[in-house]
């Protein structure tokens, strides 16, 4: 924190002292000198004002009186929380006298504002005055870094090692995972130079390890830590930047037993811990993750961020009146409050604490990432409980909080309004919208989806094609056209066409590869629509993709694995149409 009421106070007794020193030490005036300055005469008609010289501006130490003002406004700017203000003074009072002391503050105050520009400028302007101070280099070297201009930051850093200060390496190979190989490889040049000068340096081992890690030379970073080891002995750090390299080695589990030992030997260290959790949770241990995140609770029970993740390995775990109780608390503490609101409507939606959920759902901040998701579960629960009306008025709001949001706002009503079977109104929405947005692709594939449901094929194909002329290369929509021409129509070599463009595109989806087969059955390619019937229901065992294979093996004469498929599509959907319909074309019923 800074101190500006000790500084001020400091900056106020100089003032007085300067002014009491002026007045006392001046030289006294002779009577004989007044006198004869009073008599003096004015040539060239001269005025005695024109020829009285100006008096001197008084100078307080090394200040003006003006300059001593504006550092006080400064300071008390600052006291008063006025802080870009009195940034602003200081800035101009540093850059104009160039007092070591005046620039130290207004680095000070262009940090506490996070002015980057500033800040490199005042460390400049302290260095030509004070070419061996260590602060502006400290200063210039870390903005480079921020900048991302690591090799111009080293010279920095190594000045402040030879002016006897400390640096951490690590700063920079934390932000060095995306540079080009070349890049990396002059910084760890540089870096190695500096090591061989500077062997105490710990941190400049642990960022080398790191860098060669990055480098995917996983031996030479192993070699850096080994010999941090030997020189300084084992420690925390260490051992989290060996536990990083296990774990980019796809080393999931030694690093885990890694960490855990070091837990063990440093009960203490908390971010050890909290790597230790975080390790956990990637490796799908909740159970021990939540004993390391309640560790850390338990040692600081202030610490909002852990009781986050706690919260939601707790909602993982479906401890779900733990977990409430810890979104409630971060929503009091106002921490992640947006995420918190999200997820406790969630448990209470679940719970079926509809009124509650949907004040939560309406609490999250419009910009929050989580926002457009809670408006589409408010759509969707107002319409789950027929309140279609707020579900309008929802929609409505939306699309008033973010106008460039319309076209969503207008397509998750109508998906709501669709799952009402209120297909009428959710007509009538999709055509307003699309006649402000006509091109919009999500408008289009559920007003396609709506004529589907309506049979109304013609509108359907319509709108699907509409879609196509948008997105040539539109795999979903070309493959939804394939399929209903296969279903609705007789003209299969143009549905089958469609279909092998979207293969082409997305290989391996489980619908296009269904619906593949279901044309190459209708076509009569048995053995192919076989493949790849079985194909789509090894990665997609839906009732539908279920009809369509048992179809296909029934017309091969495999009548008894048939009706095993489609006994395990009625396990899962005893209502499938799309098996009855399939059991009632080969006039069959399957046994109870």
């Amino acid at each position: 924190m800074m101190k500006y009421r000790n500084f001020t106070l400091s900056i106020a007794c100089l003032v007085l002292w300067q002014c009491t020193s002026t007045a006392t030490d001046a030289p006294q005036e002779t009577a004989s000198e007044a006198s004869d300055s009073a008599s003096v005469v004015v040539a060239d008609d001269q005025t005695a004002a024109e020829t009285t010289p100006p008096e001197p501006e008084e100078n307080y130490g090394n200040f003006t009186r003006d300059e001593l003002e504006t550092a006080l406004l400064g300071e008390i700017g600052g006291m008063r929380g006025y802080m870009p203000q009195a940034a602003e003074s200081y800035y101009h009072l540093g850059m104009e006298t160039g007092d070591p002391g005046i620039l130290g503050r207004a680095l000070e105050f262009a940090s506490a504002v996070g002015n980057a520009r500033a800040m490199q400028e005042i460390a400049n302007r302290w260095l030509e005055v004070e070419p061996n101070a260590r602060n502006p280099h400290l200063v210039i070297g870390y903005q480079y870094i921020e900048q991302g201009q690591f090799i111009r930051a080293i010279p920095h850093l190594e000045q402040v090692l030879e002016l006897g200060g400390d640096i951490d390496f690590a700063l920079i190979s934390a932000r060095t995972f995306n540079l080009e190989d070349r890049q990396r490889n002059i910084i760890i040049e540089r870096l190695t130079a500096i090591q061989s000068r500077y062997p105490e340096q710990t941190s400049l081992y642990l960022a080398l390890a790191q860098l060669h890690d990055q480098s995917g030379k996983t031996e030479s970073a192993q070699a850096q830590l080994d010999q941090a080891r030997e020189r300084f002995g084992d420690s925390p750090r260490i051992l989290l930047v060996e536990a990083q390299i296990l774990q980019n080695s796809d080393r999931n589990e030694e690093a885990e037993s890694l960490l855990a030992l070091g837990v063990e030997r440093y009960p203490r260290h908390r971010l050890l811990r909290y790597s230790f959790a975080q390790l956990l949770v990637e490796n799908s241990k909740l159970e021990a993750a939540a004993e390391q995140f309640d560790a850390l609770m338990a040692a600081r029970p202030g610490d909002v961020e852990t009781l986050y993740s706690l919260a939601l390995i707790n909602l993982e775990l479906e401890r779900l009146t733990v977990a409430e109780s810890q979104f409630r608390e971060l929503i009091q503490a106002r921490h992640r409050s947006d995420e918190a609101h999200y997820y406790l409507a969630s448990i209470l939606q679940d719970r079926g604490a509809t009124d509650e959920a949907l004040r939560h759902f309406g609490q999250i901040n419009r910009q929050s990432n989580a926002w457009l998701s809670a408006q589409r579960q408010r759509l969707q629960l107002l319409v789950d409980e027929q309140r279609y009306q707020e579900a309008s008025d929802t929609a409505g709001e939306i699309a008033e909080a973010r106008p460039e949001l319309a076209p969503v706002a207008a397509n998750l009503q109508a998906q709501a309004l669709i799952s009402a079977q209120e297909y009428e109104r959710a007509a009538v929405v999709l055509d307003q919208a699309l006649a402000v947005a006509p091109e919009n692709i999500d408008l289009l594939f559920t007003r396609a989806r709506l004529n589907e449901t309506l049979d109304d094929f013609p509108a359907t194909e319509a709108d699907l094609r509409a879609i196509l002329s948008i997105q040539p290369d539109n795999a979903q929509a070309l493959n939804h056209l394939g399929y209903s021409l296969t279903v609705r129509t007789d003209r299969y070599e143009e549905a089958l066409t469609l279909i092998e463009q979207a293969i082409t595109l997305m290989p391996d989806d489980p619908a296009i590869i269904d619906s593949l087969g279901w044309i190459q059955f209708k076509l009569g390619y048995l053995q192919d629509a076989l493949v790849n019937l079985q194909r789509a229901y090894d990665a997609f065992p839906d009732p539908e993709v279920a009809a369509h294979l048992g179809e296909v093996l029934w017309s091969l004469g495999r009548q008894g694995e048939a009706m095993m498929i489609w006994q395990e599509g009625l396990d899962k959907d005893p209502d499938s149409e799309f098996i009855h319909d399939a059991l009632e074309r080969q006039e069959i019923e399957l046994p109870l």
